[in-house]
Parts: C-alpha cells; sequence; structure tokens
C-alpha cells in the first residue's frame, strides 16, 4: 500500500506541475516564431498574391484613363482621270495628307483619371485587408496549435495517472478492499482520455496542414511550437489592455481602417465616374488640318474645327450618368454599413478580450490554485483513510480539466489580441 500511495503522490505531483517548456512565454507581439509564420504566409498567400496584381494593374490604369484619343492620319489621293487613273492630266489632281485630334469636353479626362486612381486606391486597401486576414488567420492556426500541444502534453501527464489508477484499483478490488465500481470508473476515465488523445493528435494533424496552406507550402514540415503557459500569458493581459486603450482613446480608432479606405475609394470612383459620364454627354471637338499637294497647280491648305454634336445623349449618355449617380449612393450606404459593421467588430472582440482576460486571471490566480489544494487534501485524506480513492481521483481529474481551460482560455485570449492589433492598426495612405 505505501508503494502505491508514492506512485500515486508522485505522478500527482507531476500533474500539479506547470508543462516542460512553457518557461519564457512571449507575448503576442514578440512571438518571432508567430511574426515568422506570419511574413511567410503574407508573402506567399495566393488570396493575397493575386490582389496585389490587380492592385498594381489599377495604377498602371491610371495614367491611360486620362489621355486624349489618338490622332487620325489620312493619305490619299483624289480626282485621278479616268479611265486610266491619270495622274498628271487634270489640275484637279491631288494628293491630301491630312491629321486630326479629338477633344473631349474640358474635364472629362480629368473626372476619368480621378475614377481610376480611386480604383486602384481601393483595390490596394483590399491588398491591405487581405493581409489582415492572413494575419489573423495565422494567429488563430498557431494558437490553437499550441493549444493543442499543452493539452497533450497535459493529457498524457493525466493519463498515466489514470493507467495507475487503473493498476491500483483492479489490485485493491482483488483484495477485497473496494467494491467493482472502482477499477470499472478508472477504465472507463482511461477509455475517455485515449479518445480525447486520439482527437488531438486528429486536430494538431489538420491545424499544421492549414498553417502550411496558408503559407503555401507543400509537404511535410519540422515545425517545433512551444506549450502554453496560462500563467505568463495573464503577466501580459494588464500591458495588452494599456495598449488598447491607448489607441481606442483617440477620435477615430478605426478611421485608417483598410475596409473603410477601400469602401471611401469606391465611392470616390463612382463619384468620378458619374462626373465622366455627365460631361461625355456634351459635344467633343476636333481640330483637323490639310494639306493637298497638286502636280500640276498650286497646292492647298485646309483646317477644320468638328463638334460632336449629342443628338442622341438623352438616350445613353444620360442615363448612364444617372446610373453612376445611383451607383454612388449605393457605394455610400455601403460605407455606413461597413462602418457599422467594424465597429461592431470591434465592440465584440474587444467584449471577446476582456472577457478571456478575467477568466484568465480567474483560472490562474483562483481556480488552479484552488484544485491544487483539493487534490492535496485528496492525497492526505487518502492517505491517513479519511476519503476513498475515487475522492483523489475526481480531485486529479478536476484539476486536469481546469488546466485545459485554462491553456484554452490563454490561447483564445492571444488571438483576440493580435484581432484586435489588426484591427487598430493604423495604415499608411496607399
Amino acid at each position: 500500500m505505501r508503494v502505491r500511495w508514492t506512485i500515486l503522490s508522485g505522478l500527482a505531483g507531476a500533474l500539479l506541475s506547470p508543462p516542460s517548456g512553457a518557461e519564457g512565454q512571449l507575448p503576442a507581439g514578440a512571438d518571432t516564431l508567430l511574426a515568422r509564420l506570419t511574413t511567410e504566409a503574407i508573402a506567399s498567400a495566393p488570396v493575397i498574391l493575386r490582389s496585389d496584381a490587380r492592385a498594381r494593374a489599377g495604377s498602371t490604369r491610371v495614367r491611360p484613363a486620362g489621355a486624349l484619343p489618338d490622332p487620325m492620319a489620312n493619305l490619299g489621293v483624289m480626282d485621278l482621270t479616268l479611265p486610266r487613273f491619270g495622274f498628271r492630266q487634270s489640275d484637279f489632281t491631288e494628293v491630301d495628307f491630312e491629321i486630326s485630334q479629338q477633344f473631349p469636353w474640358p474635364g472629362t479626362l480629368g473626372a476619368q483619371t480621378r475614377a481610376a486612381r480611386a480604383l486602384a486606391r481601393g483595390a490596394t486597401s483590399e491588398t491591405a485587408v487581405l493581409r489582415r486576414e492572413v494575419a489573423v488567420r495565422v494567429a488563430t492556426l498557431y494558437y490553437r496549435l499550441r493549444y493543442v500541444i499543452t493539452a497533450k502534453q497535459i493529457l498524457a501527464q493525466q493519463r498515466t495517472l489514470v493507467e495507475s489508477t487503473v493498476e491500483i484499483a483492479t489490485a485493491r478490488y482483488g483484495t477485497g478492499s473496494v467494491s467493482q465500481s472502482d477499477p470499472l470508473q478508472a477504465r472507463i476515465a482511461l477509455a475517455r482520455l485515449v479518445t480525447e488523445q486520439a482527437s488531438l493528435r486528429a486536430e494538431e494533424a489538420g491545424i499544421r496542414a492549414d498553417l502550411r496552406a496558408v503559407r503555401g507550402l507543400r509537404g511535410a514540415e519540422q515545425l517545433l511550437v512551444p506549450p502554453l503557459d496560462a500563467d505568463s500569458v495573464a503577466l501580459i493581459v494588464e500591458d495588452a489592455d494599456s495598449l488598447h486603450g491607448a489607441h481606442l482613446s483617440g477620435p477615430d480608432p478605426l478611421g485608417t481602417h483598410p475596409r473603410l479606405e477601400a469602401q471611401r475609394a469606391a465611392v470616390e470612383a463612382a463619384d468620378a465616374t458619374a462626373r465622366a459620364e455627365g460631361l461625355s454627354a456634351r459635344p467633343d471637338f476636333e481640330v483637323s488640318a490639310r494639306y493637298g499637294a497638286r502636280p500640276l497647280g498650286s497646292d492647298f491648305f485646309s483646317a477644320f474645327v468638328g463638334v460632336r454634336i449629342p443628338l442622341w445623349a438623352g438616350r445613353k449618355r444620360r442615363l448612364l450618368a444617372q446610373a453612376a449617380r445611383i451607383d454612388a449612393e449605393a457605394e455610400r450606404r455601403g460605407l455606413d454599413e461597413e462602418q457599422a459593421a467594424l465597429t461592431a467588430e470591434l465592440e465584440r472582440t474587444l467584449a471577446d478580450a476582456r472577457a478571456g482576460a478575467i477568466r484568465l486571471r480567474l483560472l490562474v490566480s483562483s481556480v488552479l490554485p484552488l484544485t491544487r489544494e483539493g487534490v492535496d487534501a485528496a492525497l492526505r485524506g487518502y492517505r491517513t483513510g479519511q476519503s476513498d480513492f475515487l475522492n483523489v481521483f475526481a480531485a486529479v481529474d478536476t484539476h486536469y480539466r481546469a488546466e485545459l481551460e485554462a491553456a484554452e482560455v490563454a490561447a483564445e485570449h492571444l488571438t483576440h489580441l493580435v484581432m484586435l492589433e489588426q484591427l487598430l492598426a493604423q495604415e499608411d495612405a496607399p
């Protein structure tokens, strides 16, 4: 009996100790491994590369949007005498060279340029939005993976303890010291741990695959991810709260968010398009010059100024301008909707982060110490014969579940910190 007690006390003491490799926990902003994974994902994510290519294409279209139409050059011969197409038989025969240039109504090219520039700025902002989304995606996977690794360590310790519990309960049942329910309960608990362990393995494999996919990697890799330490994560909560409080104290913490910038650019592009369509309903001008060379007479020079008459503008251009104004109004409604959605997302993330901070503090400062004391009390009672074996097992299992909860809350809280960081980051003007 003394040997069994020694084994049980040693395993419980190992369970109450923090997981190995959890010391030196780094804050979210100083986690070099997360920073490296995020950089790799942003540099290689196909969705970002595609969006960046579209943004560069939009920037390339800005200059052509404000260019004049190509000039027109004509070269020909007129008034050749028939039936032999004689060239030097009539003084009306001449060789003509004509060049002409169209000029849209003043302001049309400027409006087209502003529309193209706004579309390019919107595409650049969309790329910035995708970068933030990828950063959050990587952080979510990374911290979930750290939780899974931590849970596997805690579960391995718990499984070792339960396996010894099964042996002790079976031996005591063989001597008639306990009823058959003790070894049965211990075996049930062991089976549950085995299923949890299988689930954690499958989840870890899936998360690692997702991390490779988001970084554009194929095949296996050796990625050493440290476990989480809930106590160390709790230490950075106060610093994170003060940092985000400084951001939130500004007049508009979300003012430069790329989602709003993209929507503002869409409004500006729609307004500029509406103006360009409206100006296109006005006359265009054309200036042309012609030189005629006569082999038998004097040469001629002619100049013309033409005006395009927008006779059917009411059926085409004005309707297009009206449609563009409706588009602009729709984009303004979209901007209001985006502002409301982004504000709600910030409030929800702040609420989740603050709730996670409270839960983490309570778990670290109250729940985990109490469960440790519960294990110690159950072990003392079991040693003196004041409590049975299942009470010890229940106390150890309660502490095990509390450690899992603390690790999960710590991972979720660190993820929320990254989400807040991406929401409140100041974006440079494109």
